[in-house]
């Protein structure tokens, strides 16, 4: 028996688009400007120890486990703190830096079909964004075709919580069952929605096995017939 779904929401990091480059080239632009600046070389660690001053930071505000803005504007500061003796100077400095950091992150290249796949089915279904990113989806241009979207700083807390995910059920004034959740990371999208009681789809576009202590989910590996693989298992 199909499930009757009344709407879906979605992931957007490396579910509409691949992240990881996007990101790895906002950091090196962000910090060549910084250092140009500033006219010094900054001792950036390696990504280890970018993940141990993350931490650090969150251990000492919890607030920035869910506000990225926020965290990243640390992490700035933290490298910058030096050069810097005005307090305000130093904070309208970071806030340049982040946003050309901010900027760089929204400049994504979209999967193949992910706006026709959009355009149809927003016109099927109300649809809305569960994310724990910061993506600006406005300055993406899909914005149109979202009824709602909460993110990990909306709901003060990051998936796989069920925040997110109640969030979403109020919003549409629906059963959890009634939504249909699309996302990449197995934890924080599939196991998180189905917990809450929600219809997972998993979209893995990068063959991964399932290795969860959960049953397989249903699953897509493109938007070309994505909303075809929608119509054909679930009734709305």
């Amino acid at each position: 028996m199909r499930a009757k779904i009344k709407a879906i929401t979605f992931d957007l990091d490396d579910t509409f688009w691949d992240i990881g480059p996007v990101i790895i080239n906002a950091e090196i632009k962000t910090r060549e400007w910084i250092e140009s600046s500033l006219d010094e070389e900054i001792a950036w660690g390696d990504y280890e120890s970018f993940m141990l001053l993350r931490e650090d930071l969150i251990k000492k505000n919890e607030r920035l486990a869910y506000d990225l803005g926020a965290l990243r504007r640390e992490s700035i500061k933290h490298h910058v703190r030096h050069a810097f003796s005005n307090e305000k100077q130093l904070d309208d400095f970071v806030e340049s830096a982040f946003e050309i950091f901010f900027d760089l992150r929204q400049q994504v290249t979209l999967y193949p079909h992910v706006k026709d796949f959009l355009a149809a089915a927003s016109a099927k279904l109300p649809l809305g964004i569960l994310t724990n990113g910061n993506a600006d989806v406005k300055k993406i241009g899909i914005d149109k075709f979202f009824e709602c979207h909460f993110t990990s700083l909306d709901v003060k807390s990051n998936k796989p919580s069920s925040k997110h995910f109640k969030k979403a059920v109020e919003f549409f004034n629906v059963l959890p069952e009634e939504i249909l959740h699309v996302g990449d990371d197995k934890i924080a999208d599939i196991s998180g929605c189905i917990r809450a009681g929600l219809n997972p789809l998993w979209f893995n576009n990068k063959s991964n096995e399932w290795d969860l202590d959960l049953e397989e989910p249903p699953q897509i590996s493109s938007w070309e017939n994505a909303l075809e693989y929608i119509e054909q298992n679930y009734e709305f």
